[in-house]
């Protein structure tokens, strides 16, 4: 008499053990949903213990569950939302209703399968839902058809006290983002708009000049000793829109952070994830740079480091969300050249690392916190000394500044500051190049002839040098010399504008 209420009870039990989750208490007793999790065939399962008698009742139930369906599909935003109904009845319908759970009920964008199983088709029942779910049944059926009132009433518990465990579980995932008042988001969102102010007052956020002046990233600078200049690009913006964008992500993701952190513990992290992105930046790109994006990756990271502690909660709550913003961001700096992902990558492991230094408020692992801290010192130190003994990075920053001096018409800074980077046997093309053609300017004609007559013999393809041969000839009166130059560079680069423009002016002046 009881063998369908244990069965009732039993599948609940069996399906949570399998990670789905009750979104229904079964109160009623009588009708339970779950939630699949993960890529299960339905979104939904719902299990109605009701004893039916006629075919109607079937129609009159699927009907309504179609349009419940539909209103909790249209609540939750889904686009399209599939249900698996189970009905379980003592009985069959006394009249035809095989038809009636034979197909799906199709909608716009609602599905749904139901199986029906009386007690003469429990084994065939429990195949279809095996099928349905790609899960395994075996044992389920286990003393169903001689259940006492007893043992259903054991396994009814044992589903309403795991519901009330997952109930207490969900409160406290929820409870991990209600920790008090993100005042540290509030206080770096405040001082960033208070520095943008003044830069805008001091000469324009966007003049690269007012920027260095008021502590942004600058690898020559760093290289010099500034080494400020990692930590104050955290609270620098460079225009309105960068400001905006950054501002609204703080609030949003780093007040997430400081809740999930308390206040004091996020302090740590977003000041070593900006600094980490700043080293990244000063690893990878040679320009200067500003911004709290780094930092904001840090909130990234540090919330990304819930799914190594408490996976279950990370993905149950902010989990896809969190990886889909990553995803998109990178792809989006990768995709955008002006855009410094190397700051937004370096900010992303300095948070990701500073996490696990800092640990979650409660959780008591002193070994992983040590490991933390010393994967932070590790990585960021080697980090900066590699940057520092490195030489592309040097001359990364070497040709950022000679190229804004030879733009400005400053070719004497130039000339002095690539003098010794150029004597080195190592002394890469691009210093050779344009200390060249700043000693051209300056009327170093011979110096800048052997420069230039070295480049072509170790690369006879380097067009560029050609020209600058040409150019250089042109400005010693030779001008058979430079068009057999400027001829070379067009034979290397046919489609060259500037090369073919020379050419004409030198035909020119060999034809007055």
């Amino acid at each position: 008499m009881y063998s369908f209420d244990y069965m009732y009870w039993n599948f609940i039990k069996h399906l949570l053990e399998r990670d789905y989750e009750l979104v229904q208490a079964p109160a009623s007793f009588g009708e339970a949903w779950l939630e699949a999790g993960g890529s299960a065939p339905y979104d939904l399962i719902r299990i109605y213990r009701q004893d039916i008698d006629f075919r109607q009742e079937l129609v009159r139930d699927l009907e309504s569950l179609a349009e419940r369906t539909e209103r909790l599909r249209a609540a939750s935003g889904r686009r399209k939302l599939s249900v698996l109904t189970v009905y379980l009845s003592q009985q069959a319908p006394v009249d035809e209703w095989e038809d009636v759970v034979s197909h799906s009920v199709e909608g716009k964008r609602v599905s749904i399968a139901p199986i029906f199983i009386d007690e003469a088709s429990i084994e065939e029942g429990l195949k279809k839902i095996a099928a349905a779910l790609h899960i395994h049944t075996g044992g389920w059926t286990e003393d169903i058809k001689d259940a006492t009132y007893e043992e259903a009433v054991k396994v009814r518990d044992e589903v309403l006290e795991a519901a009330k465990r997952r109930e207490e579980e969900r409160k406290r995932e929820a409870a991990l983002f209600e920790r008090g008042t993100p005042i540290v988001t509030w206080f770096f969102a405040g001082l960033q708009v208070i520095m943008f102010l003044l830069l805008e007052i001091a000469g324009g956020s966007q003049n690269t000049e007012t920027l260095i002046r008021f502590g942004a990233k600058e690898n020559s600078l760093i290289l010099a000793g500034e080494w400020w200049r990692l930590l104050t690009p955290i609270v620098l913006h460079i225009g309105l829109v960068h400001l905006l964008f950054n501002t609204f992500a703080l609030l949003s993701v780093g007040a997430a952070a400081e809740r999930v952190y308390g206040s004091f513990r996020f302090l740590a992290i977003y000041i070593t994830a900006g600094v980490f992105g700043s080293i990244g930046s000063f690893l990878f790109s040679p320009y200067p740079s500003a911004g709290a994006s780094g930092a904001i990756f840090g909130c990234l990271g540090a919330l990304l480091f819930l799914a190594f502690s408490n996976r279950k909660a990370f993905l149950k709550t902010i989990g896809t969300n969190i990886i889909v913003i990553i995803i998109l961001n990178l792809g989006l700096g990768f995709a955008v050249s002006n855009i410094d992902n190397a700051g937004h990558i370096g900010g992303l492991i300095g948070g990701l690392l500073s996490a696990m230094a800092v640990g979650l408020p409660g959780k008591r692992n002193a070994g992983l916190r040590v490991i933390g801290w010393v994967l932070v010192l590790v990585i960021g130190g080697g980090a900066l000394y590699w940057g520092f003994h490195s030489v592309p990075v040097q001359e990364s920053a070497l040709l950022y500044n000679a190229r804004k001096w030879y733009e400005e018409g400053e070719y004497e800074k130039v000339r002095n500051a690539l003098q010794e980077a150029a004597g080195r046997k190592d002394a890469s093309s691009d210093i050779l190049k344009i200390l060249a053609i700043s000693e051209i300017q300056l009327g170093e004609y011979d110096t800048a002839e052997k420069r230039l007559a070295a480049l072509v013999r170790k690369d006879p393809s380097d067009h560029a040098s050609f020209y600058y041969m040409a150019v250089l000839y042109v400005g010693k009166g030779e001008l058979k010399k430079a068009e057999q130059s400027v001829e070379q560079a067009l034979k290397e680069k046919p489609d060259e504008k500037m090369y073919q423009m020379l050419k004409n002016e030198i035909i020119n002046e060999l034809d007055k």
